[in-house]
């Protein structure tokens, strides 16, 4: 009988470390919540900007860019203790967003919208794109409030085609 366990405990044992040999890696988040918080002035709630309309010559391959137009966030009654506030970008219900590009894709829904065309956020200090998923630069508190000024503009995938563009991103305050 004792061999029978020993064979057991062997078995469980090698089951264990086989198992354990699979794993390459962990991953760790580490993360903070703060209870007081800056609040979103109402004019910032629901931001729409108008992009310039542009020819599609100005768009005729991968990675072309223009029309960058800044758009700004207000923050008010921010706590003592809150000295700086940012943006974090992040696709609306997980959708919305390229992962290979980290753009905004073209959602509209006319009947003949413009292809090969996204929507890339930028840093307005120096002109760096924030990926959706990514907080953009951070901003000084004074007197209890900030402006968080980033920009949006064209960014063209293949020669795009003429039509509408529309894309949506959500944003939250951050703390860094």
């Amino acid at each position: 009988m004792s061999k029978m366990k020993f064979a057991v405990c062997a078995l469980a044992l090698g089951v264990s470390a086989a198992a354990n040999a699979a794993v390459d890696g962990t991953v760790t988040f580490n993360g903070k919540l703060v209870a007081e918080t800056c609040t979103v002035a109402n004019d910032s709630k629901a931001i729409t900007v108008q992009l310039p309309t542009v020819a599609v010559q100005t768009l005729t391959g991968p990675g072309e860019e223009v029309g960058s137009t800044r758009f700004e966030i207000n923050v008010t009654d921010c706590p003592a203790g809150v000295t700086h506030v940012a943006a974090h970008f992040e696709a609306i219900n997980s959708s919305g967003a390229d992962p290979v590009t980290g753009n905004l894709v073209n959602s509209s829904t006319e009947a003949t919208p413009a292809e090969q065309v996204q929507v890339r956020l930028y840093n307005i200090t120096d002109n760096t794109q924030i990926k959706v998923g990514e907080t953009g630069e951070k901003f000084e508190v004074n007197n209890q409030a900030a402006t968080l000024s980033y920009a949006g503009g064209y960014y063209a995938t293949g020669q795009t085609t003429a039509g509408p563009v529309t894309a949506k991103v959500q944003y939250v305050l951050a703390y860094p």
